[in-house]
């Protein structure tokens, strides 16, 4: 996600949607610390045979185990492509690569489980019509966004 080249509207519509999720999960020091969890471990904790990511103060938890093809596929297209519909990518083998992703990952979903109780589910791609599939702003955040950005859309006035 190019942050800075969103509509100020936008950038707050995905400010508020972060907040709810930091406010779910405990704050502003579980959030960050669950992403950061997440960037230091050694493999992408999507790979996890076990389908579960363990960090600090709870568990992130999905239906099946994701293959590393559907991973470097996600991340590719949110290196090279800006677009929000990203079945517009021109790239063949990348689009071939996409749309697989989304067939396998399309209905899963995603439930970060605190300790305390509390639990922030989310999913990977939003199905606007069966043109437009976009990938979810919280998947990205978490599992593929910098601590950085992150910090920056959580600190935007």
């Amino acid at each position: 996600m190019k942050f800075n080249n969103l509509s100020h509207d936008k950038k707050l519509e995905i400010q508020k949607l972060v907040i709810n999720c930091m406010d779910t999960l405990g704050g502003r020091n579980y959030f960050l610390g669950m992403i950061e969890d997440i960037k230091d471990a050694k493999q992408h904790p999507l790979l996890n045979k076990t389908s579960k990511f363990h960090f600090k103060h709870g568990t992130i938890s999905w239906g099946k185990e994701i293959y590393k093809d559907k991973v470097m596929a996600i991340k590719n297209m949110l290196i090279k492509f800006s677009d929000d519909n990203i079945l517009t990518i021109k790239d063949d083998k990348l689009q071939k690569d996409i749309k697989n992703s989304i067939r396998t990952l399309g209905k899963l979903t995603y439930t970060i489980n605190i300790k305390d109780g509390n639990d922030y589910t989310f999913s990977s791609f939003n199905t606007i019509s069966e043109d437009n599939v976009e990938i979810d702003t919280m998947f990205q955040i978490i599992f593929f966004d910098s601590i950085n950005n992150t910090k920056y859309i959580l600190d935007y006035k």
